[in-house]
């Protein structure tokens, strides 16, 4: 006599058949997520890029003539040293008159000292300076940081706002 031996599967079978699936699935999800996640911050970053983040920052008082200080800041924020050219970095002192018209002052030379900038290193250099002109018209002092590296220009700009004591003017040019 013939034995005919039906297999079925049971509930406990099937259950662990889609687990195994579902499991698959959201393994393989996963992976192309942390990819995809992955592309984009390096994308974002591109951390072995130039990259350079520069400040330029000032204070200015009115005592017989303009007096101030320039402090300049520049910091590798990427993966790549950095050599600093000494030619064509610098900084630039503008005036900027009450009719809008800016004229340059004073020209200076930064961070002569700095051959190279490491990742992550942060370099400062700081002047000071005096303007004899007439101060009556001068509404603005521009501040215009340049540097250059490996061929790349950066440039940096602040303006800043030259507040005076109206009576102390008055009584400092009487």
């Amino acid at each position: 006599m013939l034995q005919v031996s039906t297999t079925s599967a049971t509930p406990h079978d099937t259950a662990r058949f889609w687990l195994d699936v579902a499991d698959k699935a959201i393994k393989f999800v996963a992976v192309v997520i942390g990819g995809l996640w992955t592309w984009w911050n390096y994308r974002k970053a591109r951390t072995y890029e130039q990259k350079l983040e520069l400040e330029v920052d000032g204070r200015i008082f009115v005592r017989n003539g303009l007096f101030g200080d320039v402090r300049a800041t520049v910091k590798n924020i990427g993966a790549t040293k950095h050599s600093v050219s000494h030619q064509g970095t610098f900084c630039v002192l503008s005036a900027v008159r009450d009719d809008l018209t800016e004229e340059r002052v004073r020209l200076f030379s930064v961070f002569s000292s700095i051959g190279k900038i490491e990742p992550g290193e942060s370099m400062n250099d700081t002047h000071y300076w005096r303007i004899h002109d007439s101060l009556e018209d001068i509404v603005w002092i521009k501040l215009t940081l340049r540097v250059v590296s490996n061929g790349v220009e950066w440039v940096s700009t602040r303006l800043i706002p030259v507040e005076r004591d109206e009576k102390k003017i008055s009584s400092e040019e009487t």
